[in-house]
């Protein structure tokens, strides 16, 4: 017997679950997005390419859930024999936008990473891998997509139709490379502090940063395992239902965790003057190279050091006059200054290559 309520959990329905993950994990990402937004027009910007596409991430991501919340209305996440709404067709196409609109925000947050991890990086072979990462990660998001769109047709998605037999492959495929990327990513960050000279327990705190990612190396596998239970499954609208749970928080998750190396603790730690880290009595926020020398945020500077000696000579001056009757002494104040002018320059990583 069909719930009264709009969405349960049960049994045989779990569009409820399905529901609660999907606005929890969503409100979360916006709220992490709107202060990453903040932070760089108030505190530390200007805003780059890497936050711009956190924030296209942050789009498709709002659109996920619409297309499934779409999708749930017409039966997704109920058994068909307990569902009056169930429309296979219209379910289907809500899942089909869901899994491009997850890929494209997914990919988004990762590329977003690399775009992070190769504006921190000076050495060039380090920025060698950041590219090599990044050409990676794009083209996994691009192929990803077009696997997904051309394997399967929107009204095929929940049927046992044989024209979608490849579905399953591109799927195995796609979570293979998500998961080499991730691994790639990881390490880069490793070697991101690895030369620098900076104590271990900074280093600790920048490679957390970026680890915080690695649980997503998990649900990616994880929701590898509920599709290969679910896809030319009997009832595929009811067994799907764990598949889009871990397809939400990936996506979530993934755009949330794009934003921690820009918080405040890796910022201290790493002192590299993009983010709010310790300021100067000019109010500005300086960084240090990895040479350890100091520079300015905005521009590149140059710092005076003066050093004033002064050696004072006093010299008996002759009398002005022969019938002066006081004697005068004329000292003479000898200032010697000196300008030490050195200037460290930040080039843009692009200027380096």
């Amino acid at each position: 017997m069909e719930s009264t309520a709009p969405y349960a959990i049960s049994a045989t329905d779990r569009s409820g679950l399905i529901v609660i993950v999907e606005m929890l994990f969503m409100s979360w990402m916006i709220m992490v997005s709107l202060i990453r937004l903040y932070m760089r027009l108030a505190i530390n910007g200007p805003v780059q390419i890497d936050d711009w596409m956190v924030f296209v991430a942050s789009v498709f991501a709002v659109a996920h859930v619409g297309t499934v919340m779409n999708a749930i209305s017409h039966g997704l996440g109920r058994s068909q024999d307990e569902s009056s709404v169930w429309d296979l067709k219209r379910a289907g196409e809500g899942v089909y936008a869901a899994n491009l609109l997850f890929l494209a925000g997914h990919g988004a947050a990762k590329i977003s990473i690399c775009l992070l991890l190769k504006r921190l990086g000076r050495q060039r072979n380090y920025l060698l891998f950041t590219k090599i990462l990044l050409g990676m990660v794009t083209a996994w998001s691009i192929a990803s997509i077009l696997a997904v769109a051309l394997s399967c047709f929107p009204q095929y998605q929940l049927s046992m139709a044989q024209n979608c037999t490849n579905l399953g492959i591109a799927w195995k495929s796609i979570t293979a490379f998500d998961v080499i990327t991730d691994i790639v990513t990881f390490g880069l960050s490793i070697f991101l502090v690895w030369g620098i000279q900076m104590r271990w327990k900074e280093k600790a705190t920048v490679i957390f940063a970026f680890g915080t990612r690695t649980p997503v190396i998990v649900l990616i596998i994880l929701r590898q395992t509920y599709l290969d239970r679910s896809l030319f499954h009997s009832d595929p609208s009811l067994h799907l239902s764990d598949a889009l749970i871990a397809t939400a928080v990936i996506l979530h998750y993934s755009i949330m965790v794009s934003t921690v190396p820009c918080l405040k603790p890796f910022v201290i730690a790493f002192n590299t003057g993009w983010g709010q880290g310790i300021t100067n009595s000019n109010g500005e926020h300086p960084y240090f190279t990895p040479t350890g020398k100091s520079a300015s945020t905005t521009q590149s500077r140059a710092y005076t050091m003066n050093q004033r000696e002064e050696d004072e000579t006093d010299l008996d001056a002759a009398r002005l006059s022969q019938d002066s009757q006081n004697s005068q002494q004329l000292i003479i104040h000898q200032t010697r200054e000196w300008t030490v002018e050195e200037e460290y320059e930040m080039h843009s990583i692009e200027n380096r290559i």
